[in-house]
């Protein structure tokens, strides 16, 4: 099974939906998928999940490595999903990174941004032609949108820390697509 999180609960006194026994929990990042595992291997799925998984710990072997409201450092490569935005509405919920390829005056959109918390994605856009609007919402460096030049990709960067009211914008622009 791809993508999978795995979670372990001991014996002790659990929290409302938690284990009791040493079954593990096995997340299928891909669909939302949830199967338990018992110490004999056997799977079966108990159900799926939608919206953000919350984790109470993170364990390695025997050891707690992180616990409720601790930063998790993660070393090594991390990989996100590349989302091919068909309109021109960006759902933050998709992922992190979005593609898209414009060949007339385009007028992006925001949406389904998380409200709890700060969330940054960044937009790979190849543009052949035409103008792009940006989001009132998003501040520029001193308060200039980037020109863009036709016929190369460009990268943006957008940050939010007031779930979509306020987007900080920055551009990487004229790659050689």
């Amino acid at each position: 099974m791809a993508n999978v999180i795995r979670h372990k609960r001991g014996t002790s006194t659990p929290a409302v939906g938690d284990f009791t026994s040493t079954a593990e929990l096995l997340v299928n990042t891909t669909d939302g998928s949830v199967y338990t595992k018992t110490d004999s291997n056997a799977v079966a799925k108990v159900g799926e999940i939608s919206g953000d998984i919350k984790v109470d710990s993170v364990s390695v072997g025997t050891d707690v490595v992180a616990t409720t409201n601790t930063v998790i450092d993660v070393n090594g490569s991390y990989a996100g999903n590349i989302v091919a935005v068909s309109a021109l509405a960006i759902d933050c919920s998709a992922g992190n990174y979005f593609t898209k390829t414009i060949s007339a005056n385009s007028t992006f959109t925001f949406g389904t941004v998380p409200s709890s918390r700060a969330y940054s994605f960044v937009l790979e856009l190849t543009h052949t032609s035409g103008n792009v609007t940006w989001p009132t919402s998003v501040a520029w460096p001193a308060s200039t949108a980037p020109t863009l030049t036709t016929g190369k990709t460009h990268l943006f960067v957008f940050v939010t820390d007031d779930g979509g009211t306020r987007w900080r914008g920055a551009s990487l622009v004229d790659y050689t697509t």
